[in-house]
């Protein structure tokens, strides 16, 4: 078993853990993560209704998540079904919810998330807090940041303002004002062996360790910089080099003596302290005291996940620093009147029926041509602040609804809905149009299906976006994002 692993490697191993647990850890190290999901709140009020009887779920130390085994997992992805298309589920492993549940977001809050790309800790932060507050998702990286926003729309998030910066100048930007911050921190990723058994023979080197330290000491105290005082900064990794764990919250203590520390405990969850030393190197009694270490071969019923650490930090007093200058912004998004709302809101209740209450906690804004559906909170911050883009979209320039909207607001339609067998559901999601006959306009159905009307699509419980119709009543356009089609 130890033939997968490089030697340095195993002896770090072995100066962390006791003897008699050195085999477990290497046979659990590399053994594939069971797959989970998270369940929106949307599919959690009404999952008796719609969860496929071909699917198994098992509880999990996290109430919204779940092990999943599927009668039909070989034929089908998770990602090709409606429940992962409409929003319903996230396919994320437990470790990856775990900064989540310990940064314990609130309803109105407002939350930085450092490192945010892809989007699973994001989301689930928007779903704790009802898309209430604010969020600020930021991604130095502009291919991760495009799979931030695709994933913020997928899950219907409203209250994510987006940004991308290098997070270890991010403080520049924002005074104390956070109440809650998530450092993901990027690391050497050795709890990636689980998903990948060759990566300790392909990809693992120590000198990653190091380089990731090194990022991961000026990313914590950028961090703490913007932090409210009394407020909850998570520091999380998923390795098990200390380096990148206790000698990062070390630095933190050491730089600012207004850091410290506080207590995580999850009763369900087999955690261990952490270290007071590796190596040469000694750690203070309060990290080994109150940060956590998830080890892969501790697992019970409810748990089975890969290496992580976990730190909660506090500040104590406010930091003596110069208050920031917010750069002017360009093209600010502007919050539309309440006559400019209503209008809008009383075209979706007159076209589908759609009852202006559900919009009731929600702004409409406008940026460049384009209307977003975002929390008053979050639309207010994004007005004030430079950002790369923010809220859902649910209007384009012309004014075409987007399929983001028509897929998380379209099940909520009475009127000039659509129901599409199993075989056009097919072709829909291959991104074909629909052929009718006889046409839409001789059906006798509630709806006013004339050429150049617009319709929500949907399949038993599912909205599966908007077409137009065309060719008096025999065709239906289908206006599906390109980057959603199957």
């Amino acid at each position: 078993m130890k033939d997968k692993f490089p030697s340095r490697f195993i002896e770090r191993i072995q100066a962390l853990l006791p003897e008699n647990e050195w085999d477990d850890f290497f046979q659990s190290a590399t053994e594939p993560l069971p797959k989970t999901i998270r369940l929106s709140q949307l599919a959690i009020d009404n999952w008796q209704l719609k969860c496929p009887p071909s699917w198994h779920l098992s509880p999990t130390a996290i109430p919204e998540a779940f092990f999943i085994e599927r009668d039909d997992q070989h034929e089908l992805p998770l990602g090709k079904t409606l429940e992962h298309f409409s929003g319903e589920i996230y396919v994320q492993s437990l470790s990856s919810m775990l900064p989540v549940l310990a940064l314990n977001p609130q309803t109105h809050e407002i939350i930085l998330d450092v490192a945010a790309a892809p989007g699973s800790k994001t989301t689930f932060i928007a779903q704790k807090m009802k898309n209430t507050g604010v969020i600020v998702a930021n991604e130095p990286s502009s291919s991760r940041s495009a799979k931030l926003a695709s994933n913020l729309e997928r899950m219907g998030i409203i209250n994510t303002i987006m940004m991308q910066n290098d997070g270890t100048s991010l403080y520049h930007f924002f005074n104390q004002e956070f109440d809650k911050i998530l450092l993901d921190a990027p690391c050497s990723s050795e709890g990636y062996g689980r998903k990948d058994s060759s990566f300790f023979q392909k990809m693992w080197a120590e000198k990653n360790i190091f380089e990731a330290a090194k990022l991961q000491k000026k990313l914590i105290l950028s961090a703490f910089e913007m932090l409210q005082v009394g407020g909850t900064l998570i520091y999380s990794t998923c390795t098990t080099a200390p380096e990148e764990n206790e000698a990062v919250v070390q630095h933190l203590l050491d730089t600012y003596p207004e850091a410290d520390l506080l207590p995580i405990d999850f009763s369900e969850i087999p955690m261990r302290e952490g270290l007071d030393r590796f190596f040469e190197q000694k750690f203070c009694s309060r990290i080994a005291k109150h940060t956590r270490r998830i080890w892969p071969h501790l697992r019970n019923k409810k748990w089975n996940s890969e290496c992580f650490f976990l730190a909660k930090i506090t500040k104590t007093k406010p930091l003596d620093r110069t208050r920031v200058m917010i750069p002017p912004i360009k093209n600010a998004p502007v919050v539309l009147r309440k006559n400019q709302t209503a209008e809008i809101l009383v075209r979706w209740q007159k076209t589908f029926g759609l009852n202006r209450d559900i919009f009731e906690d929600s702004s409409l804004i406008e940026k460049n041509g384009e209307i977003f559906l975002i929390s008053p909170e979050a639309g207010t911050f994004a007005s004030k602040h430079p950002h790369r883009r923010c809220g859902l979209p649910v209007a384009d320039k012309h004014g075409n609804m987007t399929s983001s909207f028509a897929i998380h607001f379209g099940h909520f339609a009475t009127t000039n809905v659509l129901e599409l067998t199993n075989e056009q559901k097919d072709r829909w999601m291959e991104g074909y149009d629909i052929v009718f006959s006889p046409s839409l306009e001789k059906r006798e159905l509630e709806a006013d299906f004339r050429d150049g009307c617009e319709v929500l699509v949907h399949f038993q419980n599912f909205c599966l976006g908007h077409g137009k119709v065309q060719n008096q009543g025999k065709r239906l356009k289908n206006k599906l994002d390109r980057n959603l089609v199957f």
